[in-house]
């Protein structure tokens, strides 16, 4: 009999029109959301933090066997902790797919997951789970973190990881069932992912449609990457992703009482970041809270050359073809172990000519190996799934 699958921990954009839970039961609305005004906005873009995470969510939902059943995380944990308990969610499902990122890192304690996952009489697939930095695993992480691996020893378990140094520090912690399998959003779109490797090696830097992501608001990086790469007298691309959040990135209302436009996804009224006066021409900047849109909007460009790993991959979902900027062990972990095309931010920063040494790197590089290394890791993350129980 086919295990009754609960599938939590990272949404996909779908739950932003939840709008309540009783029991097993989760109700959605039929309304759209429009958070065109500034708090609206950004309430919005707390809801997800990132709104790269998105694909996280929606792609592992996608791989697990369809019968599988999403219940929102903040449910779970309601019912927790305001005594309700989650005795019915243990007589209803023999197995939880807990979707994560980079739990483990040193600004993040998981006491909210801790406290879910201890009281779920079940075996737990920790989907996706990956690092921030190195130095987190070496230090001591929190105690919240600390107190979710000691709750996921208690039982049966699965870690399916981003890549091979979260696999061996979780090896080293004890735990038996660990497997580098990357990222689900990774395997989202197959063919469209491997229409933009084969594409890449034919981008024409310099005429080509680019869509930029990186850190506005924290560094210059993103700026310098669009003065270098794109096409002359154009305007660049650029997709928020929490930039708003984290970053000194700011947006004021325009005349209407308006800073967003959810239809085409554009910032209205002023924005203001560091950098700005360097900027040749100001950037095109949007935000998506929904992936399809985001996907329908990239379809159109020509290529992504991003410092973001979820921003580039929805650009390759859509058949962009697309070269990453491995700016820390985070991307470097997951880039390491998928094989995605990618140059090391040191690399790029340090190149005399940026347009010449990416053109040069897009030129070298060999479609065919890069479609043959992608599928076998797709094989790979699918049979962990189907070896477990939970895959299609």
């Amino acid at each position: 009999m086919r295990p009754r699958i609960l599938v939590t921990g990272i949404p996909g954009h779908y739950t932003r029109l939840a709008n309540g839970a009783h029991g097993l039961s989760v109700s959605y609305s039929e309304r759209q959301k429009q958070p065109e005004t500034k708090e609206e906005f950004l309430q919005e873009l707390r809801n997800i933090s990132n709104t790269g995470n998105y694909l996280i969510g929606e792609g592992a939902l996608r791989a697990i066997a369809p019968h599988a059943k999403q219940v929102p995380f903040w449910h779970l944990y309601n019912c927790s902790k305001n005594g309700v308990g989650l005795e019915e969610f243990n007589a209803n499902f023999d197995i939880c797919v807990f979707t994560c990122a980079n739990l483990l890192r040193k600004g993040l304690s998981a006491d909210a997951e801790a406290e879910v996952l201890s009281k779920l009489k079940m075996p737990i697939v920790m989907l996706g789970i990956g690092l921030q930095n190195r130095r987190d695993l070496e230090n001591s992480l929190p105690e919240g973190t600390k107190r979710l691996l000691n709750v996921l020893k208690e039982r049966e378990h699965y870690f399916l990881t981003r890549g091979f140094e979260t696999a061996g520090f979780l090896k080293d912690q004890g735990f038996t069932y660990v497997q580098p399998t990357g990222c689900p959003s990774v395997y989202f779109m197959p063919h469209n992912m491997r229409a933009s490797l084969k594409k890449l090696p034919h981008v024409k830097i310099g005429k080509a449609r680019t869509i930029f992501s990186g850190y506005l608001g924290a560094n210059h990086d993103t700026i310098v990457d669009a003065h270098a790469l794109a096409p002359e007298d154009s305007r660049p691309q650029y997709v928020i992703q929490d930039e708003f959040l984290h970053f000194d990135m700011n947006v004021e209302e325009n005349g209407d009482g308006r800073v967003y436009d959810s239809a085409s996804g554009s910032m209205l009224g002023e924005l203001s970041y560091p950098g700005t006066d360097r900027l040749k021409t100001s950037f095109d900047i949007r935000t998506f809270f929904d992936t399809n849109q985001w996907r329908a909007w990239a379809s159109s460009m020509d290529f992504n050359f991003g410092r973001r790993f979820h921003g580039s991959i929805i650009a390759m979902q859509a058949g962009v073809p697309s070269l990453m900027v491995a700016v820390d062990d985070r991307m470097r972990e997951m880039l390491g172990y998928t094989g995605l095309p990618a140059v090391d931010a040191i690399d790029v920063d340090n190149a005399e000519d940026r347009a010449e040494f990416v053109a040069d790197h897009l030129a070298g590089l060999n479609a065919s190996e890069l479609i043959d290394r992608y599928s076998d890791r797709e094989r790979t993350f699918r049979t962990a799934l189907r070896e477990i129980g939970i895959g299609q």
